[in-house]
């Protein structure tokens, strides 16, 4: 009986659900930080509290209350390139700050492949047992390291703590956000080859609906449109962002008479690399060509590659900054923020100036 009454118990996850709203909106309402939320949905909140009855937990509220001093990493998983350096830059943060870290790996790679990213229920079955485990070691902060940007659903704390995302977001706007700023990378790389003289530049591309090429995308049609150029379709070649992608793609344009190729990562370079030896083509000399994430592969290759070195680092150390002023209730900050931050151009010897 006394098991049956516990199961029956109302959480403030449970109105958060039935208003619609996230347990931040209603905590806030609960703290009479009504400022933050609309009059309308604080009415909402109250009347769905005195309809249930909720009785916020006023013990694990005195013990959060206590700061155990600790952020919990929540990584997608740990074996993609980019989480390392962002779990390194959040680290660096989190010891300057004097705080201790916590991680776990969801390996949703590692389990699953990429079947993950197109199954919610999948991926839900990883993430909501581990973020429940974050909330049950007392943890004052949780940061959310992503595989890639795509956007996270139901990433919540029951025990209301702060979050905070990089590389990927949240459906809660609420949730900050710390990414790459794709749509400069595009525009930069672009000006970069049109400066070196190249004016036909074919694009070897990741998968059309993925959201980094996108964002590239919409830098490089900017930049085209800037400098004059037609932006040309027929140039793009949609691939997977892997070697067999770029040798796929490199094949595909070179019969286009382009100039020089733009590869949206470096292993696509390294396939487009494939490609251009098996035709005596050599990268620099016969055609340029661009990577992009600075990966250890683009620095092995020969000639190696001109790339766009990510600001990894950069990343996992200002989300972990702002979930530390969120846990000091610092002021100041922007409420829900969505931080872009820019690469860097690395140049290596796979780009060719040419004449006209």
């Amino acid at each position: 009986m006394a098991r049956k009454k516990q199961e029956n118990i109302v959480t403030i996850k449970d109105i958060a659900a039935s208003c619609g709203v996230s347990i931040s909106t209603v905590s806030n309402v609960l703290n009479r930080k009504k400022n933050k939320v609309s009059e309308e949905v604080a009415t909402k909140i109250l009347a769905e509290v005195e309809r249930t009855g909720y009785r916020p937990n006023y013990l694990a509220r005195n013990l959060r209350s206590i700061s155990t001093k600790t952020i919990g990493i929540v990584a997608e998983d740990l074996v993609v390139f980019s989480s390392s350096s962002m779990i390194e830059g959040a680290m660096n943060c989190c010891e300057e700050q004097g705080y201790n870290v916590i991680i776990e790996n969801m390996r949703l790679f590692g389990r699953w492949g990429g079947t993950w990213m197109h199954d919610e229920a999948l991926f839900q079955s990883a993430l909501q047992p581990v973020l429940s485990k974050m909330d049950s070691m007392n943890v004052d902060g949780i940061l959310y390291i992503g595989g890639h940007e795509h956007t996270v659903n139901r990433l919540n704390s029951v025990n209301d703590l702060p979050i905070a995302m990089a590389y990927a977001i949240a459906s809660d706007k609420e949730i900050p956000t710390f990414r790459l700023d794709d749509v400069s990378g595009g525009y930069e790389v672009i000006r970069y080859l049109v400066s070196c003289g190249h004016k036909r530049i074919g694009i070897i591309a990741g998968e059309p609906d993925n959201t980094h090429t996108v964002n590239r995308m919409l830098g490089i049609q900017k930049a085209m449109f800037e400098e004059g150029l037609l932006f040309d379709p027929d140039l793009i070649s949609y691939q997977t962002w892997n070697k067999e992608g770029g040798y796929e793609g490199m094949k595909a344009l070179l019969d286009k008479n382009v100039t020089a190729v733009f590869c949206m990562s470096d292993l696509i370079a390294a396939g487009a690399y494939m490609c251009l030896s098996e035709q005596d083509l050599k990268p620099g000399r016969d055609i340029s060509v661009m990577g992009y994430d600075n990966q250890e592969i683009s620095k092995c290759l020969t000639p190696p590659v001109t790339t766009m070195a990510l600001p990894l680092e950069e990343i996992g150390y200002a989300a972990a900054a702002e979930i530390i002023r969120r846990v000091a209730g610092e002021e100041g900050g922007d409420n829900n923020p969505d931080v872009r931050i820019r690469g860097k151009l690395i140049e290596r010897g796979s780009v060719c100036k040419i004449n006209g």
